[in-house]
């Protein structure tokens, strides 16, 4: 039966490949190919976004729009990399075929999109950006080298994903010369100083460890220009308990419901006043000046 799982397993997952593989090969095979110059961007008022502007630093071209049901989908894992690589002197730029300015600043206002978003306000057929890129589907994205030439083409963000990470491990976001200006924020001594500094400060709470609970709580909070913490909150935690021990039997259900509520509010408190001593940030630059930019610490809780 085992044998008979992972068989199934591995044509589920070729399957979900060939999927993939799929998508470019029906919507993206008359975008323009790898190493074409960029042709520039003309907003509305015929204002010229030129490609060489950006020179020496990576592009990625994002085309969507609000009534896009795909697009809304890969919105928050194209926030992810703005996030991560905007820092690290990345251009982000959507190109929106929205046609009602007033429908496209609300949706970008509520969605909190921080990069730079241009439009020609034209549906895409029509749009001279939108037959300038080849594009017939959306979304549809392009990342430009450092030189402005097309490096990927694709309508799967995993895509765009893993070839900007190929490029970080190889240093390739901006060019030597840009190299130093853009970088996230860094803890002095860097994660060594920062890894022993939390083993440091951080305290067990006693009635926490009493019941087994432990875990890891990921704590977010922004790197302010003046390398202080501010805005510190639990994002996200996962807990395991051991209150189905034996000893802790006389409880009942609802009293141990209650010992993990509390126990994990504990860890959670603890996590955070731990990040509100992490002073001293060299903060993030961008394009060469100080900025200040949203980080994650997990603080983990594991009993011995």
């Amino acid at each position: 039966m085992r044998k008979l799982f992972v068989l199934a397993g591995m044509l589920i997952g070729m399957a979900g490949t060939m999927m993939a593989q799929d998508l470019d090969a029906k919507y993206a095979t008359d975008l323009l190919p790898v190493g074409t110059k960029a042709p520039d961007l003309i907003d509305p008022l015929d204002s010229i976004h030129r490609i060489d502007d950006f020179h020496g630093r990576c592009v990625v071209l994002d085309f969507w729009a609000t009534w896009c049901g795909d697009c809304r989908k890969d919105l928050p894992e194209m926030k992810k990399l703005y996030n991560q690589y905007d820092v690290q002197g990345v251009e982000f730029i959507g190109v929106s075929f929205d046609t009602d300015f007033a429908v496209l600043q609300d949706f970008m206002d509520k969605e909190q999109m921080r990069w730079r978003v241009i439009s020609d306000l034209k549906k895409m057929k029509e749009s001279k950006m939108g037959q300038d890129y080849h594009i017939q589907w959306i979304p549809t994205m392009y990342l430009l080298d450092t030189e402005g030439r097309v490096i990927l083409a694709t309508v799967e963000i995993e895509k765009l994903k893993a070839k900007l990470k190929e490029l970080q491990r190889t240093k390739q976001l901006v060019a030597p010369e840009l190299a130093g200006q853009d970088h996230l924020p860094q803890y002095p001594g860097g994660t060594t100083a920062l890894l022993k500094k939390l083993a440091t400060v951080t305290n067990y709470p006693f009635d926490a460890e009493h019941y087994g609970v432990e875990g890891c709580v990921t704590v977010s909070f922004f790197v302010e220009k003046d390398g202080t913490v501010s805005d510190v909150k639990a994002a996200k935690a996962e807990f395991t308990n051991h209150l189905s021990d034996k000893k802790f039997s006389k409880y009942s259900e609802t009293d141990k419901h209650a010992i993990r509520e509390k126990t994990e509010g504990l860890l959670k408190d603890e996590a955070v006043r731990v990040v509100k001593t992490l002073s001293g940030w060299e903060p993030a630059m961008r394009r060469g000046e100080q900025v200040r930019v949203k980080y994650t610490v997990p603080i983990t809780f594991k009993l011995h």
